[in-house]
């Protein structure tokens, strides 16, 4: 994600309009958000309901990738068509031809320079566990399932470290051996109610699986699997195989984008 930059972005013909879109979706059946050419994604259904209802093929851009089996209560997208449809008729259009776990929440006509992805400035992550000894079968599209003890003031500290401008190539996907893996995070805490732990990140830029393995590695400090002093060294190590395990695609939701 990138801080607000208008100058980078490319200008639309002012023939068309810029219509906004805040989604919210299941993602268990789909292979994330980006377009591809063998399996089923939010972008692609979106964009080909999207020319079903405009006549326009275009690509509607999203405010970030989302891996496969996660899901969004807001990610945002924008398309620039030509079409004299509302707003709130292109929204009524798009849930009528989109499956029932995609669902457009809000539609509207925004300045032709707004893009979803390079307007942001932050976006809010939760991962979901659930700590009980059975999982019920309700929750299972939603909560990863971690039945053992866990020190949860030990796993606070650590979450709050995480705040700040920090290198996080220990948290990529892969071992990252070049440049471009600093982030800034706002805030990031965690809550529990009952059996269920909740952990809330805030940041500008998310690295690939980068709120996974967060999760993942706060669970092994909570386990003492891995100590303090070990977190710590991680921001400086940036080294993947030192941190914790890729928690599941299932527990993730993108709950807002910031603008």
């Amino acid at each position: 994600m990138q801080d607000r930059k208008s100058g980078n972005q490319t200008r639309q013909p002012l023939d068309k309009r810029n219509i906004r879109l805040t989604l919210a979706f299941d993602g268990t059946a789909y292979h994330g958000w980006q377009i591809q050419n063998d399996s089923q994604t939010i972008q692609g259904l979106l964009s080909d309901a999207i020319a079903r209802i405009t006549g326009e093929r275009v690509t509607a851009a999203g405010s970030g990738r989302t891996d496969s089996g996660t899901h969004a209560r807001g990610l945002v997208a924008n398309f620039h068509t030509g079409s004299k449809l509302s707003p709130d008729k292109i929204l009524r259009a798009l849930n009528s031809l989109l499956p029932r776990d995609i669902r457009v929440l809000s539609a509207r006509q925004v300045s032709p320079d707004f893009h979803a992805r390079k307007s942001a400035v932050s976006k809010i992550y939760r991962y979901q566990v659930y700590l009980g000894p059975v999982l019920p079968p309700h929750l299972k599209r939603e909560y990863f399932h971690y039945p053992l003890p866990v020190d949860l003031g030990k796993m606070g500290r650590a979450a709050r470290l995480f705040e700040g401008e920090h290198d996080f190539a220990s948290y990529a996907k892969t071992n990252a051996s070049t440049s471009g893996t600093v982030r800034r995070i706002f805030r990031c805490s965690l809550q529990k109610r009952g059996h269920l732990l909740f952990l809330t990140v805030e940041g500008n830029g998310f690295l690939h699986h980068m709120v996974r393995n967060m999760a993942g590695t706060l669970l092994e400090v909570g386990r003492g699997s891995i100590g303090m002093d070990d977190f710590e060294a991680l921001f400086i190590k940036r080294d993947r195989r030192l941190a914790g395990f890729t928690a599941p695609a299932n527990g993730l939701i993108l709950l807002k984008v910031k603008y």
